[in-house]
C-alpha cells in the first residue's frame, strides 16, 4: 500500500500548481431562489434568498410594522400570508394579507328628553358596530384575494359622559352626552339631552300627587264629552304622561303610580313608571 503515497502526493502537488482548491463546497454552489415579500398594497418590503427545495422562513419579517390607523375609526393589521409552497423551487412572491376593522355609528339613542334628573342615561336605539374585513389566501375569478366580512355589535360596550342624569343635570336642564366605544378616549358621537321637571304636575302647584290625577281625569271627561277645556301655557304637556298626544285615564293612572313610588322612595323615576 505504500506505493500509493507518492501518487497522492503528486496529485496534491498538481492541484497546488494549477491553483485548484482541494475542497469542493457544495453549499457555495447550491442553487438559490429569490422570495419577494410584499405589503398589503403590493410594495416590496423584503427579499429573501432561499436554497432550492428549502422551506421558506418568514419569521424575520416584522409584520407589526404593517399595522396602522387609516383614520380615527379604521385600523388595519396583518392577518396571514398568501399561499406559500412547502418548498421553494423557483423565484416566488409572497404577500401579506390584512385584517381591517372599521368602527361605525349606525344609529343614535332615541331618547333626548328626560322627566327625571336622577338615574342612567337611556341609550335605547343606539347602534355601534365594528365591521371586520379579512383577506383570505384564496383568489376570486378576477385574481383578487377574497375578503370575508363579519359585523360585531358593540353598543353594549360603549360608555357615556356624563355617566348619569344626576351629573348631566347638576347645573342645568340641558347637557351634551358623549359616546365612547370600548375604552376609547375619542367619542364616536355627541348629542344633546334636556330635562323637563314638570311632568305629572298637572294642576301646576309644584307637586305630583293624587290631585294631579284628579285634574287629568276632569280634563279627560270634558274633552271626551265634547265640552271645551282650556289648558294653561305648557299645562297640556304636563298631563300627557305617555306622550301619545292624548289626555286620558291612562295618564291619570301613571300619575298615581309615580305618586305611590314617591311616597316610599327617595328618588322616584318616571322612567320606571313608563316601562
Amino acid at each position: 500500500m505504500n506505493h500509493l503515497k507518492p501518487v497522492a502526493a503528486a496529485a496534491s502537488m498538481l492541484l497546488l500548481l494549477t491553483g485548484a482548491s482541494p475542497v469542493i463546497s457544495y453549499a457555495e454552489n447550491a442553487k438559490t431562489h429569490t422570495v419577494t415579500v410584499l405589503d398589503f398594497d403590493g410594495n416590496t418590503i423584503k427579499t429573501i434568498s432561499v436554497n432550492d427545495g428549502a422551506a421558506l422562513d418568514l419569521s424575520s419579517v416584522d409584520t407589526g410594522k404593517l399595522e396602522k390607523h387609516i383614520d380615527d375609526y379604521t385600523q388595519i393589521g396583518f392577518s396571514s400570508w398568501s399561499s406559500v409552497p412547502s418548498a421553494i423551487t423557483s423565484d416566488t412572491t409572497v404577500q401579506a394579507l390584512y385584517k381591517k376593522m372599521v368602527l361605525s355609528l349606525d344609529s343614535m339613542p332615541s331618547r333626548t328628553e328626560y322627566y327625571d334628573n336622577y338615574g342612567s342615561i337611556d341609550l335605547s336605539g343606539l347602534a355601534v358596530s365594528i365591521t371586520v374585513y379579512t383577506q383570505l389566501p384564496e383568489k376570486d375569478s378576477s385574481g383578487s384575494y377574497k375578503v370575508s366580512v363579519e359585523k360585531v355589535n358593540i353598543e353594549s360596550e360603549c360608555s357615556v359622559s356624563p355617566a348619569d342624569l344626576q351629573t348631566a343635570f347638576a347645573s342645568s336642564d340641558k347637557a351634551d352626552i358623549k359616546i365612547y366605544p370600548i375604552s376609547s378616549k375619542r367619542p364616536i358621537a355627541s348629542y344633546p339631552i334636556s330635562y323637563y321637571p314638570n311632568m305629572g304636575d298637572a294642576d301646576m302647584d309644584g307637586y305630583v300627587d293624587s290631585a294631579d290625577a284628579t285634574f287629568i281625569l276632569g280634563a279627560y271627561s270634558s274633552i271626551s264629552t265634547g265640552r271645551n277645556f282650556t289648558f294653561g301655557a305648557g299645562q297640556k304637556k304636563r298631563c300627557d304622561i305617555d306622550s301619545n298626544g292624548k289626555i286620558d285615564a291612562t295618564d291619570a293612572t301613571l300619575v298615581l303610580r309615580f305618586y305611590a313610588d314617591a311616597s316610599v322612595m327617595e328618588h322616584p323615576c318616571w322612567s320606571d313608571v313608563l316601562k
